[in-house]
């Protein structure tokens, strides 16, 4: 019988230089929040995956993935554990996260404030699926994106993913991903991802918690 795993399907750690959590913060952050597993999905690095031990000693299972910064916009592999180089194009990057066994994801497809790969790049890039829901999408756009996103799934026949974006310990967890696993593993999860056994839940971040990303953004890109 299956079960149904609650996953965060888009997480970023300290090792992608834009965020503040730790792994110590995501192990309580998941933990509180009642998520299954996370999936670790660094900008352009899989270093963080060397200490996954830290999560799952504490019940979570944690999904091998990255961010990856293709030339077209960015793009979430999971079952990705080694780097893939940043840049090449969409299509590229697709097959080379494939070729390693992964599940490629469309991540914040059609966001305008995102390095978002957009509605063309999205139907021919041979993606497995979509992030349907993205926490950190700004509230003023939130609904309409999930609208489209929906209808564009449906036409192209991609299964459904949320995941919360977090770059800090409050937001882990605001969107995440119920998943149809044959039993709670990374290689179960992927399979179901693939297999379109999975629905988006959760919300969007609060504007007060985007401008705080926002100020951080900006504190650590110019020091102020």
């Amino acid at each position: 019988m299956k079960m149904k795993l609650r996953i965060d399907l888009h997480i970023h750690t300290t090792y992608s230089g834009d965020s503040n959590l730790t792994l110590e913060a995501l192990a309580f952050s998941a933990l509180k929040n009642e998520l299954d597993g996370v999936a670790i999905t660094d900008h352009d690095t899989c270093e963080a995956l060397k200490e996954a031990g830290k999560l799952e000693r504490q019940g979570l299972l944690v999904i091998p993935g990255i961010e990856v910064s293709s030339s077209d916009g960015h793009i979430v592999g999971l079952g990705v554990s080694k780097p893939i180089p940043p840049g090449l194009p969409a299509g590229e990057t697709v097959r080379e996260i494939k070729r390693m066994g992964g599940v490629a994801i469309a991540a914040h497809p059609l966001c305008p404030f995102k390095k978002s790969i957009g509605e063309s790049v999205l139907k021919t890039a041979g993606f497995d699926a979509v992030e349907v829901l993205n926490a950190s999408t700004l509230p003023i756009i939130y609904a309409s994106e999930v609208k489209k996103l929906n209808r564009l799934c449906m036409e192209l026949g991609l299964p459904q993913v949320g995941g919360s974006d977090s770059h800090t310990p409050e937001t882990v967890g605001r969107a995440y991903t119920l998943v149809e696993a044959e039993e709670k593993s990374a290689e179960a999860v992927i399979e179901a991802v693939k297999k379109g056994e999975t629905m988006p839940g959760g919300d969007r971040i609060t504007l007060q918690e985007a401008l705080g990303r926002l100020g951080m953004k900006l504190k650590q890109k110019f020091g102020i």
